[in-house]
């Protein structure tokens, strides 16, 4: 299962489409019930953790009989303007391509491709060769980590519903 954006740095200008192509392998089409693929942001750090859906698509069993898993599928959303991604010392607000597979047997299996959503006058060119994305804001200049590997998963183990 992977995610894969369609901007290689994984920076986005707010306002602009996001593009990214997803697939699952390695798991038979029985036993899969659903597939959830979304666009969301989530806080970490001090205090309560907050999470917000911007984009989000469900394929309910019939559907992935039609379309299939093997063949790669494409999400496309336009972003919105706010909240741009954030590190700081006490909080972070992190953005994520999140494909969700609900299996029949009562399992999940997550996998997030992070990114960054930045404003227009944030970005400044940058050489294609840093692991590191320059970002200069109204008060001090700040570098975002960029991005890395396809995607991360986890298995989750959930009992099933009953």
């Amino acid at each position: 299962m992977n995610v894969t954006l369609c901007n290689d740095e994984g920076l986005y200008r707010a306002g602009s489409e996001l593009s990214a192509n997803w697939r699952i392998s390695r798991v038979p089409l029985d036993e899969v019930q659903g597939v959830e693929v979304s666009v969301l942001w989530h806080t970490e750090g001090k205090g309560d953790e907050d999470l917000h859906v911007h984009h989000f698509q469900r394929l309910a069993e019939q559907q992935l009989r039609r379309t299939g898993l093997a063949d790669e599928q494409v999400l496309h959303c336009v972003l919105p303007a706010t909240p741009l991604s954030y590190h700081g010392r006490l909080i972070s607000l992190q953005w994520c391509v999140r494909l969700r597979l609900f299996l029949a047997n009562g399992r999940e299996i997550v996998a997030e491709q992070p990114f960054h959503l930045v404003s227009e006058e944030m970005v400044r060119p940058h050489s294609a060769s840093t692991d590191r994305v320059p970002v200069t804001t109204d008060r001090v200049p700040v570098t975002l980590s960029k991005p890395v590997g396809v995607a991360r998963g986890k298995v989750l183990e959930h009992a099933p519903a009953s």
